[in-house]
């Protein structure tokens, strides 16, 4: 009897012991009590991000289909613990697939797949905004010739000249400008410039030939053209006093519209790592509400009969509402500025019902929001880059905060100084931990000198440049606006200075190899793991963490790029940096440099045999790790002797004659596959075309040959074709 009984437990131990890790980790989770519901979010983000990475467009039914059931699922399960919240992450991941889905839907609209050349266009202006040369303008041009009724782009964007008539939004516009397709990818998982456009419900860009003339102004146009307006004005106001790039950076911080500075000073600012300084974000509405916040509450409290009478503290906090929202509206709403909206808002509304806390979940509620209100959102830089310093920020303060406190804020005056100043160093380094990876993943580059650049240029912006901002708005409605701007841009000025100093300090840029977008998928989990959990498991997100950066050393920029129908083509010299030949668009110039840091240089180098480069006309063999590339530019340099070389990539047709033998690349496939990058290897070529890794997505213009569009625009073909 008694071997029956151990022989049960024995039986009863074995499934019992297979059991436990699942039990551990379910004590573990709920152990973490509210924090689990801060994944909620990251659940409804993953869905959006499936849908990106996904290289053929799901059907459109999928993500409904998919969101009933799982939302069924969760109200049946909502009692259930931890199952019922698996259910609702479930749920939340189908609402953000199906949510993308009809935004792409709603935002279809066609884009142009070939140059139209010089075309005289007639339209209205969406926007306006002030470049350093002109102005850039958002049309919403009237039919374009030569194209088929389906294939009319909704808006273009275009730089007008100078000399063009001064416009606002809603106005009638005529000119004439060379339209070009949106500059595709540069390389595969480069920014995708195309995709941006398409959200945008941009369908082409171009630059006007001659100054464009108003020719009449459409009335009504609602709230939102009106805004645009006044946006438009105050920024040409703002200008009026402080041209040039310091009007840029006021104009920046009041209004979102940062064209009018110079690509040197934008330049700095992206160096010193000041560039947050230029966006609207949480450092602008917090230092604005805090300054509406207490100058209301403090001229209140002036009142004996009002401060004695009424709660001034939440009048203050609700007219503090008020103008943040304004403020946002009058910033363009970039998402930067909706994360720090809604993140104030909910602090100062929390005043209003006497429930203040300033915790991660205000940050988990403003990423919803965010999501909810714009998806497409999660794809761009703005969105990983601000979430990423607040998620850090907020997670060390939780954990750090009391105790740095203590530290950098007591004692005399002059340790509350260098605490102030200690504790924005502080800031910054943790804000930049939480946003290098997403700079390095979208600009490739680091900047080791941003602490100190924000030590000195952060409180320059927070006590004087933008109290006086809010000053010159209010102002502004006077024609007195002057009265601050001028002090404002003193400000502004030297903000300038320490950004070009500390820009220009050696070894401050350090150039990054290009990570892949599983590398900053697992930085991205790390991070979350290990910034939203409070338990000691937290630090196994330095795991993705290290794996994610550890990806740097597994890419190396291509050795050969063409792209723009075989128009732009680079090739890299021995030095690290790119010899350029062709006349394609100055976008893909700025593409290749962002995304590999490395400098451009003319075709063919200057010393051409020792880079590797062996040229005579229009013909260059390039050599690079024991590979042979023949390099043709022009007619001429055909034909090739197939044996003689390992590769051919030509910038004209190169015929089929050495396809079956070894790898060629030509304009024609160019015009197919999208840019396309060779890696050379002592072993092998790796030839790779952009467009594969994109898939067929809505935004991947799909190219169409003369005659089927002539077809399309219900023109018989040319002879020619």
């Amino acid at each position: 009897m008694t071997d029956v009984v151990v022989a049960g437990e024995g039986l009863g131990a074995a499934p019992r012991r297979r059991f436990r890790p699942f039990a551990a980790l379910a004590a573990t989770l709920a152990a973490e009590g509210e924090r689990r519901a801060l994944w909620l979010p990251v659940a409804f983000g993953a869905g959006i991000a499936v849908y990106f990475d996904l290289t053929r467009e799901p059907p459109t039914w999928l993500g409904v289909a998919a969101a009933v059931p799982a939302i069924a699922a969760a109200v049946l399960l909502r009692r259930r613990g931890l199952w019922g919240e698996a259910a609702l992450a479930l749920a939340l991941f189908s609402t953000g697939f199906a949510l993308i889905q009809q935004t792409t839907r709603l935002r279809a609209a066609p884009m142009l797949d070939h140059r139209l050349g010089a075309v005289s266009l007639t339209g209205r202006v969406v926007d306006v905004d002030l470049a350093e040369r002109g102005w850039r303008l958002i049309l919403a041009p009237d039919p374009l010739p030569r194209l088929a009724a389906s294939a009319q782009p909704a808006h273009l964007r275009i730089h007008i000249a100078p000399s063009s008539d001064a416009l606002r939004p809603g106005d009638r516009v005529s000119l004439k400008a060379m339209i070009y397709p949106v500059p595709g990818q540069v390389m595969p998982g480069g920014r995708d410039l195309q995709r941006e456009a398409f959200f945008a419900r941009i369908g082409g860009v171009g630059y006007s030939l001659g100054g464009a003339r108003r020719v009449g102004g459409e009335s009504g146009g609602g709230w939102r053209q009106w805004l645009l307006q006044l946006r438009t004005d105050m920024t040409r106001r703002i200008g009026d006093v402080l041209p040039g790039s310091t009007g840029g950076v006021a104009s920046a911080v009041i209004t979102g519209k940062r064209g009018a500075m110079a690509e040197e000073v934008k330049q700095s600012f992206r160096d010193s790592g000041l560039s947050h300084l230029l966006a609207i974000a949480g450092l602008h509405l917090g230092l604005v509400g805090g300054f509406v916040f207490f100058a209301v509450r403090g001229g209140l409290a002036l009142i004996p009969y009002v401060a004695l009478r009424l709660p001034i503290k939440k009048i203050a906090a609700a007219v503090t509402l008020v103008v943040l929202f304004c403020y946002l509206m009058l910033s363009g709403a970039a998402i930067p500025t909706q994360r720090a909206f809604v993140m104030n808002g909910i602090v100062f509304a929390a005043i209003l019902i006497d429930r203040l806390r300033i915790s991660m979940r205000i940050c988990a509620i403003a990423a919803f929001v965010v999501l909810l209100v714009d998806p497409a959102s999660l794809a761009g830089v703005s969105f990983a880059m601000s979430f990423g310093a607040v998620v850090a920020l907020i997670a060390m303060y939780e954990t750090y905060g009391a105790r740095l406190g203590h530290l950098l804020h007591g004692g005399s005056f002059v340790n509350r100084i260098l605490g102030y100043c200690g504790g924005i160093a502080v800031t910054t380094l943790v804000a930049t931990l939480g946003t290098e990876p997403f700079a390095i993943y979208h600009f490739h580059h680091l900047v080791l000198y941003s602490p100190l650049a924000n030590v000195l240029a952060v409180p320059v912006s927070a006590l004087w440049t933008l109290p006086w901002g809010v000053v010159s708005c209010l102002l502004m409605p006077l024609g007195l606006e002057r009265l601050a701007l001028v002090p404002m841009g003193w400000g502004i000025d030297l903000t300038i200075w320490i950004a070009r100093g500390v820009g220009s300090l050696p070894g401050n840029v350090w150039a990054t190899p290009e990570m892949p977008p599983w590398g900053i998928a697992l930085v991205s989990l790390g991070g979350l793991w290990l910034c939203v959990w409070r338990g000691g498991w937290r630090l196994w997100g330095m795991i993705p963490i290290a794996a994610g950066l550890a990806s740097l050393w597994l890419t190396r920029p291509p050795d050969i790029v063409i792209a723009d129908f075989g128009r732009f083509l680079a090739t890299r010299t021995a030095d690290g940096a790119y010899a350029v030949s062709g006349s394609g668009e100055r976008m893909y110039e700025s593409f290749l440099t962002e995304q590999t840091g490395a400098a451009l240089v003319a075709w063919p180098p200057a010393s051409p045999v020792l880079a590797g480069f062996d040229c005579a006309g229009q013909r260059c063999f390039y050599t690079a790790r024991g590979r042979r590339v023949a390099i043709v530019t022009g007619e001429a340099g055909l034909p090739i002797i197939c044996g003689t070389v390992d590769a051919i990539v030509s910038q004209v047709p190169a015929g089929f004659r050495c396809r079956s033998e070894i790898p060629v690349v030509d304009r024609i496939d160019v015009w197919r596959q999208g840019a396309v990058v060779l890696w050379l290897d002592s072993d092998k070529i790796t030839v790779s075309g952009v467009n594969a890794s994109r898939g067929n997505r809505p935004w991947v213009p799909q190219p169409k040959s003369r005659r089927e569009r002539e077809a399309a625009a219900g023109r018989p073909a040319s002879p020619a074709d």
